[in-house]
């Protein structure tokens, strides 16, 4: 059970949008991707949170 659950949060307006699963003993760094955020109504970039 290597695989955690993780929240992606926008980085321009901080609101948490998005949820998806990391395995921890591989990618130790935080997860940075490119997603739609709805409030922003673009593409920016999310970063894991706690």
């Amino acid at each position: 059970m290597n695989r955690t659950i993780i929240t992606l949060e926008c980085n321009v307006c901080k609101e948490r949008n998005y949820t998806t699963t990391k395995n921890k003993r591989t990618m130790t760094d935080k997860l940075v991707k490119p997603k739609f955020c709805s409030r922003c109504r673009k593409h920016t970039d999310h970063k894991e949170t706690k």
